[in-house]
């Protein structure tokens, strides 16, 4: 097939560190996390946790058309289009890319569209169905008004990477913030209109959840048309580019499915096995009366667990991903598996020194953390609310130096198109992850909500070994001695870390004298400002680069850089399609 070529030659960007992106992105991820934080705050106060029903469905709700987000849009989607959009950069300029670019988007705006049609009338018919189950009649109804959410975030994710793929990082860190604003706005509209009605106050988040997704993709499109993207419907079935996509898209959502599959599992488990009512309870299994092995509020623990693990992971693990992964494209379009095997080395080195300390700082400061941040408003109305949204957390960031290997491992598979080998490990995983969810749940002294958490890290950490394996044997150039010994000097560090943060909060904090949340505030910011300096200056006393790369930024490292390509050939036909491979 001939290569796709235009007469849009593009002149070459100056060579420049990924490091530079990876603060970029980072820093607005930073205040995203910050304004997830204020809505979980807010939901918080207004839904509460685990006095009721009402957050387990919302959390079960908003997980279903998340799931779709994090199968296409975050996951499978554009794991496929991003190779295949390079390959349009790269031969075609970016006349062509935008044309790919629509017609991608168009055919997912139509699948989607029909998709949700389908899942809003088996929602509303399992809604009437269940009208004798508060929370499950709450579940359905919730999930039939969040389910377009999933037309939206799915094409801003389309959109994302593509402006990723030319270097703009700014306006796609934007969107989540604007998803959070407006949850915030409503959980207090909701709380002042409805103050006495929950069930409501959830009605008027679902609401505004739609309303972000419109604004989330309006304000993607200018930046589109500045960079020579415009963004028109097209459709065309038999276009190259798009079969492609097509034949990587579904082997995709079955590697990164099984595994966001069990994440969607893990709140359906806890709805399924804790009472809609405080006290003990249990179901009926058959001719068996068997007791439920976790409280009324599971889902709802879980909920806050994740997010508040997720705030280190999505700050700097998953913005590491998102940057790296054009770059592992590039190499893999240009047949330079040494290059692609040194950037995903370096990027894993990075994710480790960041994903170690963090993981363990976020456990010694949990506590305080969920006080100062969740126990107020309803939340507080059950003083078990904090130690078992603390036991979860922990647990979960036990993982979390697992969970960023995990994406940028992924990655590069994706880079090279090779989906059967990611997708057998996630099998792999899923199957751990879910016998050990049904072990733990149910251990001598049930673990309730914890053992989903032990299972999901457990799982994580095995199919990182299992990807690091299989990716070894395809690029040569990885450096796992470096990254060993990079990890175990990442450990020492935070050793270091760790103690100065437990003096700070809990020795230092306490002798000031403060009260309440004052005193709250003092453990946190104390503690942290203790562990981040005390981790800097063990990381330099023990000379590591990992340091210098994070804090220069837009250094040249001939290693980890990526160079534009030479200007494209004279023009041909703009449906000619990417050359094949």
């Amino acid at each position: 097939m001939p290569s796709l070529k235009s007469g849009n030659k593009e002149p070459p960007a100056p060579v420049a560190s990924f490091t530079k992106h990876v603060w970029t992105v980072s820093g607005l991820t930073l205040v995203s996390r910050v304004a997830g934080l204020a809505r979980d705050f807010a939901l918080a106060h207004f839904l509460g946790a685990t006095q009721s029903f009402v957050m387990d469905a919302y959390a079960m709700a908003f997980r279903l058309p998340n799931l779709l987000r994090q199968l296409l849009g975050e996951g499978a989607l554009s794991a496929a289009f991003i190779p295949v959009f390079t390959d349009y950069l790269e031969t075609g300029g970016r006349k062509a890319a935008g044309r790919f670019m629509s017609l991608v988007v168009t055919v997912l705006v139509a699948t989607l569209a029909t998709v949700t049609l389908v899942a809003d009338g088996v929602f509303l018919a399992l809604r009437h169905l269940t009208a004798a189950s508060p929370k499950w009649h709450l579940i359905f109804g919730l999930a039939a008004v969040l389910f377009p959410f999933s037309i939206g975030v799915c094409l801003v994710a389309v959109l994302q990477a593509a402006l990723n793929c030319c270097r703009h990082f700014v306006m796609p860190a934007l969107a989540p913030i604007v998803l959070n604003l407006f949850i915030i706005a409503a959980a207090v509209t909701g709380g002042v209109l409805a103050a006495d009605d929950t069930i409501t106050q959830v009605y008027i988040i679902a609401a505004a959840i739609l309303a972000a997704s419109v604004v989330e993709v309006a304000i993607q499109v200018p930046v589109l048309r500045r960079l020579g993207l415009a963004l028109r419907p097209v459709w065309d079935l038999r276009d190259p580019g798009l079969r492609r996509v097509l034949l990587l898209v579904g082997p995709m959502v079955l590697a990164v499915g099984v595994i966001q599959f069990n994440v969607f599992l893990d709140s359906l488990i806890a709805n399924l096995l804790s009472p809609s009512t405080p006290g003990p309870g249990s179901f009926a299994l058959g001719s068996w009366l068997v007791a439920f092995p976790m409280e009324m509020g599971a889902a709802s623990v879980l909920y806050y667990g994740q997010l508040l693990y997720m705030f280190p992971l999505g700050v700097f693990g998953i913005a590491l991903a998102t940057v790296i992964f054009p770059i592992l494209s590039r190499r893999a379009v240009r047949k330079d598996l040494e290059g692609l095997g040194r950037a995903a080395s370096h990027a894993l080195r990075l994710a480790l020194f960041i994903a170690i300390p963090s993981g363990v700082g976020l456990i010694l400061i949990c506590e305080p953390l969920v006080r100062l941040l969740l126990n107020h408003g309803r939340f507080a109305l059950d003083p078990a609310a904090v130690p078992r949204t603390v036991w979860v957390a922990c647990l979960y960031s036990l993982g979390i130096w697992a969970y960023s290997a995990i994406h940028i491992l992924q990655r590069a598979f994706y880079a090279l198109e090779d989906i059967r080998t990611p997708l057998r490990i996630a099998l792999v995983a899923a199957g751990t992850n879910l016998v050990l969810n049904l072990v733990l749940v149910w251990p001598l002294e049930p673990w309730g909500e914890r053992g989903l958490a032990i299972a999901t890290v457990l799982a994580a950490v095995l199919k990182v070994g299992l990807l690091a394996r299989a990716l070894s044997k395809r690029a040569s150039a990885l450096r796992w001695a470096a990254i060993g010994a990079s990890a175990v000097r990442t450990l020492l560090a935070t050793v270091a870390m760790a103690a100065a943060t437990w003096a700070a909060a809990y020795h230092l904090a306490p002798a000031l004298g403060l009260t309440a949340r004052w005193h709250l505030g003092a453990q946190l910011a104390l503690g942290i400002a203790a562990g981040a300096v005390t981790f800097a200056a063990a990381a330099r006393l023990l000379g590591m680069s990992e340091l210098k790369d994070l804090l220069t930024r837009g250094q040249t490292d001939s290693d980890d850089t990526d160079a534009e390509p030479p200007a494209a050939p004279p023009p041909e036909p703009l449906d000619s399609g990417p050359p094949a491979r």
